[in-house]
């Protein structure tokens, strides 16, 4: 299945076949038993109102992918699933759709499907956005993000935010740079302090998060004979669950000081690390399962802003994540498919 869903491009913008693909595999599971479709996600209520006693607990994945490599195979071979997406997070959704064939055995808890677009896009753009405006997810009690997590539990999740830092010079002939200023030369002392900027680690228990500025990009618009009057930097900012986006952005212009111009063009908040949930510690420790920092954002922070517990936990290796050449274990998908039909009392 995780080599079906690759072989479904689904690039940011363009999920609209795999979304036609997942909404006709639910009703075909579910013979149509709350199947809501909102754009290009779906969400997969089988049980409805009915074992409303039991806890209501979500299955999260996104259809998306990145731009695929050019020379990204696709085949299963050594013990890997390989393609676009399959760590991020096509084996994710494999899983999820494997559950939800058994959705009558699932009697642990009450399990609801959400899948999703736009994940890998601006936040602004997020599919999750028009589901939670919906309602669809009122009165959930716990969420597992189906991102890749080699094997652990991983809570919390970074937050993250994207800014332009636009370094200003004076325009000249290339022939006669004396006349100008160059911007890239003006930005050259900012570049080094970006450089030398240490992570930053924030503990929680014995998770460890890694707070970090990067700059990702340097772009000038002159023609190529003629010193650039401006550079602008897009710098990423990851900033660690209890911090806020307002306290990254503060730190980011105090480093750039007077250096620059500093405009935030995309931000999301960072995700609540819960260790402790009553629902999460018995299956964890009958699970043997370890636990992770998540140094990387998840729509996990969506579901925590919202009031809704939740973790990563998904197979997949993070490593892989946004490769040339991605891949995916089947030792990871047998673990994670294991595991999670457990927890639900499979």
């Amino acid at each position: 299945m995780t080599l079906d869903l690759c072989a479904l491009p689904s690039e940011t913008g363009s999920e609209a076949t795999i979304a036609d693909w997942i909404e006709a595999r639910c009703h075909a599971s579910t013979g149509g038993a709350g199947v809501q479709r909102i754009g290009n996600s779906i969400i997969c209520d089988p049980h409805g109102a009915h074992q409303s006693n039991l806890p209501r607990v979500a299955l999260v994945g996104h259809l998306d992918t990145v731009k695929c490599a050019e020379d990204q195979p696709l085949k299963i071979e050594d013990g890997r699933v390989y393609g676009c997406g399959a760590s991020d997070m096509k084996a994710g959704v494999a899983v999820m759709l494997a559950l939800l064939d058994r959705w009558r055995e699932l009697a642990g808890a009450r399990p609801v499907w959400v899948f999703y677009d736009g994940e890998e896009g601006p936040f602004v753009d997020n599919g999750l956005n028009a589901v939670f405006a919906s309602g669809a997810l009122q009165g959930l009690d716990f969420a597992f993000i189906l991102e890749p997590t080699d094997g652990a539990v991983q809570p919390g999740c970074m937050g993250t935010m994207h800014a332009l830092v636009t370094v200003r010079g004076k325009r000249a002939h290339a022939a006669r740079p004396w006349q100008g200023e160059n911007a890239l030369y003006r930005a050259a002392p900012l570049l080094e302090r970006f450089a030398a900027r240490p992570r930053r680690a924030v503990h929680f228990g014995e998770l460890v998060f890694y707070e970090v500025m990067t700059v990702t990009q340097a772009q000038t618009e002159n023609s190529t004979n003629v010193v650039p009057d401006a550079v602008t930097l897009n710098v990423n900012l990851r900033f660690a669950p209890g911090n806020t986006a307002e306290q990254a952005e503060a730190e980011l212009r105090d480093l750039v000081s007077g250096d620059g111009e500093v405009e935030v063009t995309d931000r999301a908040p960072a995700g609540e690390v819960v260790t402790d949930h009553p629902l999460l510690k018995p299956w964890l420790q009958g699970e043997g399962l370890a636990m992770q920092p998540k140094q990387a954002w998840t729509d996990l922070a969506r579901f925590t802003s919202h009031g809704i517990p939740a973790v990563n936990f998904g197979p997949g290796e993070t490593a892989q994540a946004h490769q040339a050449g991605e891949w995916c274990s089947i030792d990871s998908l047998e673990q994670s498919y294991g595991a999670l039909g457990r927890f639900f009392g499979a």
